[in-house]
């Protein structure tokens, strides 16, 4: 009887079961039990029927080795709070932090290792670093979870790795060993260029920009008549990085055909005559239509040309970078042109022309060149101060982000000098002083904030005291509060 009651707690008509047929572990737990046979059975039946509902299949798993050791500092307790707050900010002071707290051989403590994870999953700003601030034992935790597989860094320089791995592990593969052996990898992307699908190929031909070489022209010219679009447009892309190529010759022959310079009322003008229509050459070395309301269809072959040629055409041409770019240009030419050199120095990471860029352009020159123009010249157009409209241009936030601080004295004053005549004309209202409220600038304002030495507290705090207007009286009284907080955060580190 006992047997048929235990049976029908089971849910099973099958068969019935003894106590001596339960699991161990419900076994245990009702020899604690008194009472009659029956009852306990029918005690036992109950477990086993909760055990089996809210209990899990045993399985086995192989325990991970240890994570290694971390012998450097662990960072103070104040610091991995203020860590932790500044990377939800987002806070413009993280680059600095970093480097200071990296240069002194911190490690972040154990217990924050995981919510670091998260964060360098999360966003790519400033994962690197965070990976260099958990070290090893970050690794060895990211390696543990399959959601952070990408922040592994595996430097495997076995082809095993390229020949047999994922997607993203191939394109990993490949690009750590252009770094240290570029010839290795393209040998190995030779050899399976013909069977790789199309939709990895734009990523591996990319890759080849890392350790570029004229070795890899033959690779990259066969790139450029694969039947995508995205692979077609990575090769050359990648080609235009490389001036000594068959493919920079090309691109300097076809600006030989379409400028010209002329002499005209006793200077020298260049002439520009692109053609109406693009041959098959032209559109096979990446030429094409693009569309664009503010030019018409013929400015843009000659932007894209231009900027795929080398730049020594024009030393050949007209005589260095300096020249060229004070030449007078006809019809309306100079933006276009201005654009495509900027592309062209870009690419060829070409220093000469960054800077006579930068001295024709100022606060518009393009962003990627100002890595590239010397600190100098950088301080210089800061404390030239060429009229509030300059200190305030949107640009000026790539001069400030490429200008490395603390800055001298004299360029704190005279930015601070220049952020006080805004704030003037603000105060004084009439129709410009629309132009010249702190939020159209946030960018720069949150720049200088790292920027500037601590001694500018008291410029700004000055600052704010004369400030007529409301805005810029808080902009000041911030910024002074935001390099206080800087330097505490900093010194907790030192």
């Amino acid at each position: 009887m006992s047997a048929l009651i235990s049976a029908a707690l089971l849910g099973t008509a099958r068969t019935a079961i003894t106590f001596e047929e339960l699991p161990t572990t419900v076994r245990s737990s009702t020899r604690e039990l008194d009472g009659d046979p029956a009852e306990l059975l029918l005690a036992a039946a109950a477990l086993e029927k909760a055990y089996r509902r809210g209990g899990a299949g045993a399985i086995t798993a192989t325990v991970p080795t240890l994570a290694p050791d971390d012998v450097r500092f662990t960072l103070p307790e104040s610091s991995s709070a203020h860590l932790l707050s500044m990377l939800a900010a987002k806070a413009t002071l993280l680059d600095e932090w970093f480097a200071v707290a990296l240069s002194r051989n911190y490690r972040a403590p154990d217990h924050l290792v995981a919510e670091l994870l998260s964060f360098a999953r999360a966003s790519e700003t400033h994962r690197e670093s965070i990976l260099q601030l958990v070290g090893e034992r970050g690794r060895w935790l990211a390696a543990q979870n399959p959601e952070w597989s990408k922040l592994v860094r595996t430097r495997d320089a076995n082809p095993d790795v390229w020949r047999h791995g994922s997607s993203a592990q191939r394109t990993q593969w490949l690009m750590d060993t252009r770094r240290t052996d570029p010839t290795l990898a393209l040998a190995e992307l030779r050899k399976s260029w013909g069977t790789e699908r199309g939709e990895q190929k734009a990523a591996f031909v990319s890759a080849l920009a890392i350790g570029l070489s004229t070795d890899d022209q033959a690779l990259l010219e066969e790139a450029l008549d694969d039947r995508r679009k995205d692979v077609r447009r990575a090769a050359a892309d990648v080609l235009g990085r490389l001036p000594e190529s068959e493919f920079g010759e090309r691109m300097a022959a076809r600006v030989q055909e379409w400028v010209r310079v002329e002499r005209k009322l006793l200077r020298s003008t260049m002439v520009v005559l692109p053609p109406e229509e693009l041959d098959g050459p032209a559109r096979r070395d990446g030429i094409e239509d693009r569309p664009n309301p503010h030019t018409d269809y013929r400015a843009e072959y000659v932007r894209q040309v231009i900027s795929a040629t080398p730049l020594s055409l024009w030393n050949n041409m007209i005589g260095g970078a300096k020249k060229t770019l004070g030449m007078s240009v006809d019809e309306g030419w100079e933006p276009i042109l201005h654009d495509a050199w900027s592309n062209a120095a870009a690419a060829q990471n070409n220093a000469e022309w960054a800077l006579e860029l930068f001295h024709a352009r100022g606060v518009v020159t393009d962003r990627r060149l100002l890595p590239l123009v010397p600190a100098k010249a950088l301080a210089d157009l800061l404390r030239a101060g060429n009229g509030d409209a300059n200190v305030l241009h949107p640009g000026r936030a790539a001069i400030y982000d490429a200008l490395r601080g603390p800055w001298p004295e004299d360029i704190t004053r005279a930015v601070v000098a220049q952020w006080e005549r805004a704030a003037a004309r603000r105060a004084d209202g009439g129709a410009k002083a629309g132009e010249f409220p702190r939020y159209k600038y946030v960018a720069s304002l949150r720049l200088a904030e790292t920027r500037f030495p601590y001694s500018a507290v008291t410029l700004l705090d000055r600052a704010a005291e004369r400030a007529r207007d409301p805005d810029w009286r808080q902009t000041f009284a911030r910024t002074a509060s935001a390099i206080t907080h800087r330097k505490t955060l900093l010194e907790e580190l030192t």
